[in-house]
Formats: structure tokens, sequence, C-alpha cells
């Protein structure tokens, strides 16, 4: 009877990682923050620009079978940035482990959620005091969709 436990856990969670495998893209989704109490003028305006920056920004993941990644950043007035590590998927919890940002040695841990359907990618990063959270919502690409439909808005 363990054995067969076994070879199912084994099995659930073989599936979770080849589900992971393939490219997922993603926005980011900004909460509400207080730190715009107060404000006026330059700072205020500063961030809202920040705030519509982070809007137009896109998202992509790679995730290969061997558990590696890589990561992508695209947007309007900005380089690509490009990143890679190593995953592992255990239940609907997904951690990322980055080794390299942009040729350089980085290292940093996200922690991500799978939705109970395997569809999305939920990361959540603190920011700074006072500000919301920066939470990543990522969807699979289907590679048999037309091109016209990876769209990365959710």
């Amino acid at each position: 009877m363990r054995v067969l436990a076994f070879l199912l856990g084994s099995l659930a969670v073989a599936t979770a990682s080849a589900d992971m495998v393939g490219q997922w893209q993603g926005i980011v989704a900004l909460g509400p923050s207080n730190i715009a109490q107060g404000m006026d003028g330059d700072k205020l305006l500063k961030l809202q620009i920040s705030k519509a920056f982070m809007k137009t920004l896109v998202y992509q993941l790679q995730f290969n079978a061997d558990k590696t990644f890589a990561s992508k950043v695209t947007g309007t007035d900005m380089k690509p940035r490009r990143g890679r590590g190593k995953y592992e998927v255990s239940g609907n919890l997904v951690t990322l482990s980055f080794t390299e940002q942009d040729r350089a040695v980085k290292s940093q841990i996200l922690k991500g959620t799978l939705t109970p359907d395997g569809k999305k990618l939920l990361i959540s990063m603190e920011s700074k005091p006072g500000f919301p959270a920066t939470k990543f919502v990522f969807k699979k690409v289907d590679p048999a969709a037309p091109k016209s439909a990876k769209s990365t808005r959710h």
C-alpha cells in the first residue's frame, strides 16, 4: 500500500512539473497603495508615470523539462532584461531560483502558486514600505494558438 501511495504521489509531482514546461506570459498587477496619500506635485506625477510604465511591461517565462527556466522582460523604452535559473514544483507551489540576470550572477528566489486548474501562475513580491505588493499573473501560452490569440493581457 505504501508503494502505491508513493507512486501516486510521485506521479502527481511529475505531472505538475510536466504541466509547467513551456512558454508562460504575464503581466504585473498592482494592488491598492497608501503611498499616494499626502503626495503632491512631482512625487505624485512620478508615481503615476511609474504605474503607467509598469502596465506596459510584458513578462515571459520559459520552463524546460530539465527544471531550468529562462525569463525575459520587455517594455516600452527599455532594453529587454533576461534571467536564468532553476525551478521546483511541490503541489501547487512553484519556486524560482534565479542564478543569472543580464549575464551577471544573481541570487534571488521567487515563490508562486499555481491556480487549481494549473492554467495560471501567481507570484507576489514585497515592495517598498507604503507601496502595494507587486503581483505577477502568468498564463501558459498555447503553442497551437494563432499568434494573434497569444495576448498577454488576462
